[in-house]
């Protein structure tokens, strides 16, 4: 998908790679001028999923939004674009294969790539991540990226307006609002053992503070350890107000894995491989905890797998807005057209009504 506008003289051009009409890698190539731009560079979520770069040419800078699989993931097929310099936050950076030295980008702020404004803010999803705003001459182009604010742990800060939106619209049409999932989830904290297969570089942390805040001390792997130790480390920009010591007392506190009678938050979100692999393999069968899974259900692998033999449950955690978040956000932003992104093309007619004036582009097909 091509889309285009232009200002007072400037040419702007906004290509989805790919990330429309599932939930497939984050790609995005934004042409300003004779800037061309690409917005992150994913892989998955579902294994072995890439964008098709054949067609994207030469490109100028990698923008990352953050480290996650599906939007960072396939930054080592950055040859194929002319090997451009990757631009990301320290946070962000500290998390990336040490393969890719990437360049500094404001968590919040504005800077000049290859003679464009970018502004970025922090999106409420994951450790150092941002969402970008590219400043053009007819308008602007905001890209999402994934984001959330309803986090207690990471801080969203509000986007400024953009001709062009790029959304993150993961949830579908999905209205259910944070506080209705923890109240469904809470039971697990007392059922005498629970096992949680989670990124700890995403919502980990902030689960194991919600069972200490219902009076559970967890049992954390070294995965959670090393992420919570990134956060403090940039405490005054990653973490909302308040939140610093509480993660303190969860490293004093917090158990080691491997008592099925604890509340267990284990790396990673589908079981493949770390403490989760390790743990599932151990306790799946019969007699074992409960095994709770609350992200995206990536095909092939064990979390879909056990969730489909009915031996573990799929309740989500939000971290990615609801339809009602989306629709404030488009009435904030005040956009002409906008692109959900890594949502199902089968609720293009809800979100075209649900984001009305604004024109809804880019999803007349699907993807190959």
């Amino acid at each position: 998908m091509t889309g285009a506008m232009t200002g007072r003289g400037q040419k702007v051009r906004l290509r989805a790679l790919s990330g429309l009409g599932n939930k497939g890698p984050a790609c995005f190539l934004a042409m300003v001028g004779g800037a061309r731009l690409l917005l992150d560079l994913g892989e998955g979520p579902d294994a072995g999923r890439l964008p098709p770069l054949s067609g994207a040419g030469r490109v100028d800078a990698i923008l990352i939004t953050h480290t996650h699989g599906d939007h960072a993931g396939a930054l080592g097929l950055r040859h194929r674009v002319g090997s451009p310099p990757v631009y990301a936050t320290p946070l962000a950076t500290r998390l990336l294969p040490p393969t890719v030295a990437a360049l500094p980008l404001p968590v919040r702020g504005t800077v000049d790539i290859q003679g464009v404004p970018v502004t970025t803010g922090r999106s409420g999803h994951a450790p150092g991540g941002v969402w970008i705003h590219l400043g053009t001459e007819d308008g602007g182009i905001l890209y999402m990226g994934d984001h959330s604010d309803e986090s207690a742990l990471f801080p969203f800060d509000p986007p400024p307006p953009a001709r062009r939106v790029i959304l993150d619209a993961s949830y579908g049409l999905d209205d259910t609002p944070q506080a209705e999932r923890l109240a469904a989830l809470e039971p697990f904290l007392h059922a005498g053992g629970a096992l949680f297969p989670v990124a700890a570089d995403g919502r980990g942390p902030e689960m194991a503070l919600w069972a200490m805040d219902h009076g559970v001390v967890p049992a954390i792997d070294d995965a959670h350890r090393a992420a919570i130790a990134h956060l403090l480390a940039e405490a005054d920009t990653a973490l909302r107000p308040g939140v610093e010591e509480r993660l303190r007392r969860l490293l004093d506190r917090a158990k080691e894995p491997g008592d099925p009678r604890d509340v267990t938050f284990a790396a990673g979100p589908n079981a493949t491989s770390g403490t989760a692999a390790e743990l599932v393999e151990r306790w799946a069968g019969p007699g074992g905890p409960d095994i709770v899974f609350t992200g995206y259900l990536a095909a092939g692998t064990p979390s879909r797998t056990l969730v489909d033999a009915g031996r573990a449950r799929y309740l989500r955690w939000n971290v990615h807005p609801t339809l009602r978040q989306l629709t404030a956000l488009v009435a904030a932003t005040g956009p002409e057209r906008v692109l959900p992104a890594f949502g199902d093309i089968r609720h293009r007619e809800g979100w075209r009504a649900a984001f009305a004036p604004a024109i809804l582009e880019g999803l007349d097909a699907p993807e190959d």
